[in-house]
């Protein structure tokens, strides 16, 4: 009699491999973690380093011009010994010795500083690739860990369609939360790092150098204030608040203003509304593409001008933008997972039933348009 699997002994078994996954989750995201702190770690101590090695060049540049001063002393006293005491002749040679000894000192301590400096940079460099490796791993484990728990034994006949569903998703959700550290990372971290460092520097000067200290703190608080900048963009970008409170058409109002003020391009907003828009994803999947487009507008596309066709009916909302970019090919692009801008778009708009068309070429602009049922 042969032994049958059960969807229950299916069950138990996705059990005890997810939990076995879930803990090398875990792991990784302490490797991961640690990386992270090593980073920082290493980089404040990158900045007191270069800050020595400063303040050290400076100090074996002046002993190099007094031991140049004392050999040509000594040049003088040998060329003309007679006319020199004998105290004085030892007081040269001593004097002579002196600056050499201080000189090779600190010679010997600048290269010491130089390799402590080179060492961490290899070490940031060795964690930098230590949280991307993590970083790819930890997003392969969701998506298994993601899949094995998300029931899809229940309804066999439905495998493979919840299977490429649940990874899309999980894949889009990973990749998001990479960006936010990414952006979290190498902006507010990274600046918050730098302000402690300068308030150390500037706590140590103020007493020997008040009007350096105040220089400092002055640059102090415009870092602070460019940091709160800097998380408050990203906190709009995760929720823009003023799209419940003011609705969509104004939000997109308020981004093209931004872009405008930042940037030379020229943005043209039409809108013909018959209907209302009830459904929130549906608002935010709107702007989310509007907000990605211009995000790939921006960086890649090095156009002038671009127009924006928003039509809401009782039916569909329909969004065109088209920009007079250098283009690019869209076929290596789309279908190219890593590129995850265009792709996570395609994937956001398909889950509530929509369709995204992609139309492009070299120096031919791009048009990105989408149709989403307004039910």
């Amino acid at each position: 009699m042969k032994n049958t699997i059960t969807i229950g002994s299916l069950d138990q078994i996705i059990q005890k491999t997810a939990s076995a996954i879930e803990e090398g989750k875990k792991e990784i995201f302490e490797i991961s973690e640690r990386a992270r702190h090593d980073f920082i770690s290493y980089e404040q101590e990158l900045l007191g380093i270069k800050a020595k090695l400063t303040i050290m060049i400076n100090e074996v540049d002046k002993l190099e011009i007094r031991s140049k001063m004392a050999r040509n002393m000594i040049k003088t006293i040998n060329e003309h010994f007679e006319e020199f005491t004998e105290n004085d002749i030892k007081e040269a040679y001593a004097l002579s010795q002196k600056v050499i000894v201080a000189l090779n000192s600190k010679r010997q301590e600048e290269k010491e500083l130089g390799e402590r400096r080179n060492e961490l940079e290899r070490l940031m460099r060795n964690s930098i690739e230590v949280i991307k490796k993590s970083e790819i791993l930890e997003t392969k484990v969701s998506v298994a860990l993601e899949y094995l728990t998300s029931g899809v034994f229940e309804q066999i006949e439905d495998l493979k369609q919840k299977r490429d569903l649940s990874i899309k998703i999980v894949e889009a959700q990973e990749n998001e939360k990479k960006r936010i550290s990414r952006d979290i990372h190498d902006g507010p971290a990274q600046s918050l790092a730098n302000v402690i460092f300068k308030a150390e520097y500037a706590s140590k000067m103020i007493d020997s150098s008040p009007v350096k200290a105040k220089r400092e703190i002055a640059e102090l608080q415009e870092d602070v204030r460019v940091t709160l900048k800097d998380i408050r963009k990203i906190i709009y970008d995760l929720m823009p608040m003023s799209l419940d409170d003011l609705g969509l058409v104004p939000t997109i109002k308020k981004l093209i203003n931004n872009i405008m003020d930042t940037t030379s391009i020229h943005i043209d907003f039409n809108v013909v509304q018959s209907s209302v828009i009830d459904n929130q994803l549906t608002n935010l999947m709107v702007f989310r593409v509007i907000q990605e487009a211009f995000n790939n507008i921006v960086k890649h596309s090095n156009c002038k001008k671009v127009n924006i066709d928003l039509y809401i009916s009782d039916l569909e909302v329909t969004l065109t933008i088209t920009d007079d970019g250098v283009g690019f090919d869209v076929d290596k692009t789309t279908l190219n997972p890593m590129g995850f801008g265009l792709y996570n778009m395609k994937e956001r708009i398909e889950i509530i039933n929509g369709t995204l068309e992609l139309v492009s070429g070299h120096l031919q602009g791009t048009t990105i348009k989408i149709r989403i049922p307004n039910s």
